[in-house]
């Protein structure tokens, strides 16, 4: 009975157990979804919020875009150079707009934060500013050029000052526009540089020819150069100017030169020896990746400008002075020393070069005759205009353009300026273009006219005219008689197709070689006085003149050839001029010494040199100053 019993409870909990546990099993199941479910619900929520983190990523803030443009504006809007010069411009300015006003020499409007705090009285401080450097300091009219420059670019980017105006706002009771443009300092501008134009001494920067590289380097071959430079400086010169003249290269893209950039004793299909030069960053171009690759050969008929040979032998010279092989990251042209030791490593600058191109160009007598200087660019100049106008084997604007480096956008006019406009400044002139027995040159004629070009029926008649006419002049003096005038036109005397058209044929007093046309002889006459600027233009005028000026009779013979009335005119430059050489010879007795002695730096300034001079004769009673009367 008992054990019925258990067996019935035991069935009982079984069917009751068996529900329970599906049910668990199910429940369980259940939260297990929800859990899955969950988790990809909180997974797509993450990548979705990792998505739109990494897009608000992707999309700079204004704030980061207007750094980066003022970045790459800083960087890349003016060199480096232009920047540095502007600074010490701005810099200079303030510090001596601080002292002054400090000093209490400016009006009480203008304070020291003039530079500062843009407002009316801004553009006095800058006026001021600049009469003071181009009056007081007598500076020329390149500085007040570049404090114009540099202040209107501080002007602009660092204080706002935006427009080429300058003008009151009644409603914001502010200045606007920028302080350059305001009339009173724009006038004055203006006036220093008609000044300029009008009273300075140009000295033109002349271009480098072959013709004044072969004296050069002969100088530099000679024994007098041999003394005066070392083997160094001679072969350093030597390649820098070849390099340079041959490349059209500008300063900073020749001195930035290292061996990885030259490939040389190449050799092209047909044998041919040259090297291989990569200039980048030229100019007009910015890109790292554009090289431009120049094919240099051997020059054996121009050895003044064999780049190939010159920068062989320098290259070889450093090696032995090194005493090893140079390396690609070894400059060409390293600096050198006031010694004229080699500085490895380190480039040379514009500066330090010049000064080296000065001491030859002036030791060389390379400029003996003109009026001018040879700077860096000359090359550059040179090289063109050679290649351009002067070389037998002339090139083409279009391989000019690229050689140069210059834009393919650059305006045909502005390089026809490049090319030609000094070409007149040397040019011997075309005074006599239309006489007949001119010798004709190549640039006188459209294109240029061949020499080998076959005789024209005219060319024999005007050198048969000629020729009768000389014949004609030598007999008549011979015989101390008129001859008739000679015809060989005559048919039997020459072929019936080079007879002249004309029945009359040439007489004496028609030829241009006949005495009866000889020209007036010449009267020495006084003439304009160029602007003096210094003691040894008064010394040069007095002893020699200046016939490239136009004063082609020396000062000092005017009083005995000519009457004070025929050069009224010019009568107070000649007495000033006079009296200064005067001094200079009677009692400075023609020395310099003495002269800077009593006269301290003055040789370079003559308008202060005179009134020196005058005190000085005032003092010795030499002068009297004229009583006036007054009624």
């Amino acid at each position: 009975m008992s054990a019925a019993r258990t067996l019935r409870s035991h069935k009982k909990a079984s069917s009751t157990s068996a529900p329970k546990s599906a049910k668990s099993r199910a429940t369980k199941s259940a939260t297990t979804a929800s859990v899955k479910k969950t988790r990809a619900k909180i997974t797509r929520q993450s990548k979705a919020g990792q998505h739109a983190e990494s897009k608000s990523a992707a999309q700079p803030s204004s704030t980061s875009l207007l750094k980066h443009s003022q970045q790459t504006t800083d960087e890349w809007y003016k060199a480096a150079r232009t920047k540095n010069g502007y600074a010490n411009y701005v810099k200079s300015g303030k510090k001596w707009l601080e002292e002054w006003t400090s000093e209490g020499r400016l009006d009480d409007e203008i304070g020291a934060d003039a530079f500062d705090v843009i407002a009316e009285h801004t553009p006095l401080a800058l006026r001021a500013l600049t009469a003071y450097k181009c009056e007081h300091l007598e500076r020329g009219f390149s500085s007040a050029e570049g404090l114009r420059s540099a202040f209107k670019d501080y002007f602009e980017r660092v204080c706002g000052c935006q427009g080429d105006f300058w003008k009151y706002n009644s409603h914001t009771q502010k200045w606007e526009g920028n302080p350059v443009f305001e009339s009173g300092f724009k006038t004055y501008y203006e006036s220093l540089k008609n000044r300029h134009n009008r009273t300075g001494t140009a000295t033109q920067a002349l271009p480098m020819l072959p013709a004044d590289l072969k004296v050069i380097m002969t100088y530099l071959d000679s024994d007098e150069g041999a003394k005066a430079f070392t083997v160094t400086q001679r072969l350093y010169f030597k390649a820098f100017a070849s390099t340079a003249f041959t490349l059209w290269t500008r300063n900073d893209e020749l001195v930035n030169l290292q061996f990885k950039d030259v490939k040389m004793d190449l050799r092209s299909k047909t044998g041919i020896p040259y090297h291989e030069f990569s200039l980048i960053f030229r100019k007009t171009n910015k890109d790292p990746t554009k090289v431009q690759k120049y094919m240099v050969q051997l020059d054996k008929v121009h050895p003044e400008v064999d780049c190939y040979t010159h920068v062989k032998a320098w290259k070889i010279h450093m090696e032995g002075l090194l005493g090893r092989s140079l390396t690609g990251n070894d400059f060409v042209f390293p600096a050198l020393a006031s010694t004229g030791q080699v500085k490895f490593g380190e480039p040379t600058s514009r500066s330090a070069f010049e000064t080296l191109l000065n001491d030859v160009v002036e030791k060389s007598d390379a400029l003996h005759g003109r009026n001018g200087k040879f700077t860096t660019h000359c090359f550059r100049r040179g090289g063109a205009q050679y290649r351009f106008l002067w070389a037998d084997r002339k090139w083409s604007l279009k391989a000019v353009k690229w050689w140069g480096g210059w834009s393919s956008n650059e305006n045909v006019g502005t390089l026809m300026r490049y090319l030609l406009d000094e070409l007149m400044a040397y040019e011997e002139g075309f005074s006599d273009i239309m006489m007949d027995d001119r010798v004709i040159d190549r640039h006188e004629t459209f294109m240029g006219e061949d020499n080998t070009a076959p005789l024209s029926k005219a060319d024999l008649v005007k050198f048969e005219e000629s020729m009768v006419a000389k014949l004609q002049l030598i007999l008549s003096e011979s015989t101390g008689a008129r001859m008739p005038p000679l015809d060989c036109t005559e048919p039997s005397s020459m072929p019936e197709s080079l007879a002249r058209t004309s029945d009359n044929p040439p007489t004496s007093s028609s030829s241009p070689l006949s005495p009866a046309s000889s020209p007036e002889p010449y009267v020495p006459r006084p003439s304009r006085i160029p602007s003096t600027k210094s003691l040894d233009d008064a010394l040069t005028y007095w002893n020699h003149g200046a016939p490239g000026k136009g004063l082609d009779v020396p000062l000092k013979d005017w009083l005995t050839l000519f009457k004070p009335l025929d050069y009224s005119s010019e009568g107070v430059k000649f007495g000033n001029i006079r009296f200064v050489c005067e001094e200079f010879y009677t009692h400075c007795n023609g020395d310099f010494t003495l002269f800077e002695l009593e006269f301290p730096g003055l040789r370079q300034r003559f308008t202060l040199l005179m009134k020196a001079v005058r005190e000085k004769r005032k003092v010795r009673g030499d002068t009297k100053s004229r009583k006036r009367t007054h009624k």
